[in-house]
């Protein structure tokens, strides 16, 4: 049986587009000022140059601005031209023209910052946009049911024999977890958890693993299959 997200607009992207257009029309605007060429009011520009933080907003301006409309607010630009629904089964998901199995996805990694999914699968990935479907937290339970298990059953494997998988700067052994070349072993790791982060309006999520009396910081995004690890060391540390 299918089930189906219609598509929705992401209303985030819009702030993030505002954003962008305006740093590039404010520094466009004092450019043009000297030519005699106004797109904002003269008394602004004047007031504007004045602030101590100009000289910086006129150089990282135009490159924030372009940062923010290509990056951040691509999720607008993507829903112009996405299919109206992405469906899902027992088999894989298709979203238009493109359909990924489950089995065939290979790898895992939380955007966390930009509500979205990475899914490396054998023909390329896929960047799953979550904010862009409608109940977007089942879509995402849906993908981590599917897609976390079978991928836990091999990374058991692989340690059992004596395998080293590894999860972007992580590496898992039968002998502990291993950070920046220092081993953390299964005895001394105390806690691990996920928890997210705010700086400066910019959300995250880290994992924070305690072992031997020392906390580790690691962004989320960084860690590939970071759920597989995640169901792995609470199975681990459980038992």
């Amino acid at each position: 049986m299918k089930r189906t997200h219609p598509l929705i607009f992401p209303t985030a992207a819009v702030y993030w587009f505002i954003g962008g257009v305006t740093l590039i029309h404010l520094v466009v605007s004092v450019l043009l000022a000297p030519a005699g060429i106004y797109l904002m009011p003269r008394g602004f520009i004047v007031a504007f140059l004045r602030f101590h933080a100009a000289p910086v907003i006129l150089l990282l301006g135009i490159p924030c601005g372009i940062y923010l409309l290509a990056w951040r607010a691509s999720d607008m630009f993507a829903w112009m031209v996405s299919p109206r629904v992405l469906e899902w089964d027992v088999s894989g998901f298709q979203v238009g023209r493109t359909r990924i199995a489950w089995r065939d996805i290979t790898e895992i990694v939380e955007q966390y910052n930009h509500d979205r999914v990475v899914l490396r699968h054998r023909s390329g990935a896929y960047k799953l946009r979550l904010n862009m479907w409608r109940d977007s937290e089942r879509l995402h339970e849906v993908v981590l049911e599917r897609v976390v298990p079978p991928m836990l059953r091999r990374v058991s494997a692989e340690v059992a024999a004596g395998e080293a998988p590894t999860f972007g700067p992580l590496t898992l052994s039968s002998e502990g977890l291993t950070y920046k070349r220092k081993l953390m072993r299964w005895e001394d790791i105390e806690s691990i958890r996920l928890q997210n982060e705010h700086d400066q309006g910019v959300a995250t999520r880290e994992l924070i693993i305690d072992a031997g009396g020392k906390i580790r910081k690691i962004d989320e995004s960084k860690i590939v299959n970071a759920p597989v690890l995640l169901a792995y060391l609470s199975d681990r540390l459980a038992g």
